[in-house]
Formats: structure tokens, C-alpha cells, sequence
């Protein structure tokens, strides 16, 4: 297990940025409501993990969130946001890089 919270805040950096997107999207009028919940989680759950510093758990669940949140993905891409498929090599770059 890694444990750095540099490099977990700068991976947090990213998906915070996508999770505001996503929020934007859903609080405004005539948006999508439905994305508000699962972006919320989705930082929470990111947020405790760069909190202990543990990179490879928010890798894995970066990876998770991949997979069940692509209707997520979708509607982002659509309205030309920064998606969690849009972000995966910068993301995957952070985690991978060497100090």
C-alpha cells in the first residue's frame, strides 16, 4: 500500500473537478437532477481516502466508479464536461508518476 497525501491530493484535485461538473449540471435549471447523488458520494468517498493518503484505494475505486457510474460519464460527455472517462490518464498519470 502507498500512503502519500501529496500525490492523494493532487489525484483528489481531478476528481473534484469532475464532481463539480457534474454538480453544475444537476443544480441547474432544466439540468440533471440525478447526477447530483452518485458525484457526491463519489467525492466523499475520495475525500476520506486522500484524508489517510491511501492512492491505491482511490485508484481502485476511481476504477469502480468507471464502470458503474458510465451513464455519468455519458451525460457530461454530452453537455461537454470533464467526465470520469475524460480524466482517466491524467488521473492514472498522478498515480503512476514517481517522487
Amino acid at each position: 500500500m502507498i500512503y502519500d497525501r501529496d500525490k492523494a491530493n493532487r489525484m483528489l484535485r481531478v476528481v473534484l473537478e469532475v464532481t463539480s461538473g457534474a454538480l453544475d449540471v444537476a443544480t441547474r435549471p432544466g439540468g440533471q437532477p440525478g447526477l447530483r447523488l452518485p458525484a457526491m458520494n463519489a467525492e466523499k468517498t475520495m475525500r476520506s481516502f486522500a484524508a489517510k493518503g491511501d492512492v491505491d484505494a482511490m485508484y481502485t475505486e476511481y476504477l469502480r466508479l468507471l464502470g458503474e457510474q458510465a451513464d455519468i460519464g455519458r451525460v457530461l460527455d454530452r453537455l461537454h464536461h470533464r467526465c470520469f472517462e475524460s480524466e482517466f490518464y491524467r488521473f492514472a498519470k498522478l498515480y503512476w508518476e514517481r517522487d
